[in-house]
């Protein structure tokens, strides 16, 4: 379900910018948003930087 727009922050390049707040598997973690600079997923939100979580879906997103 998408929840409006939040801040989100790429561990790669460190840009920071606006994107959807879709939920990850109705729970209050975001689904991760590719970074308009580098391209990345290992991104998160700004806001609510639950690395070891986002750790672990970063992971889920790359072998699919």
């Amino acid at each position: 379900m998408v929840r409006g727009k939040t801040l989100f922050i790429c561990t790669k390049c460190k840009k920071i910018y606006l994107a959807p707040d879709v939920e990850y598997g109705a729970m209050v973690y975001s689904t991760p948003m590719p970074c308009k600079r580098c391209g990345s997923i290992r991104t998160m939100p700004l806001l609510l930087p639950h690395y070891w979580f986002y750790k672990g879906i970063w992971e889920s997103m790359e072998k699919k």
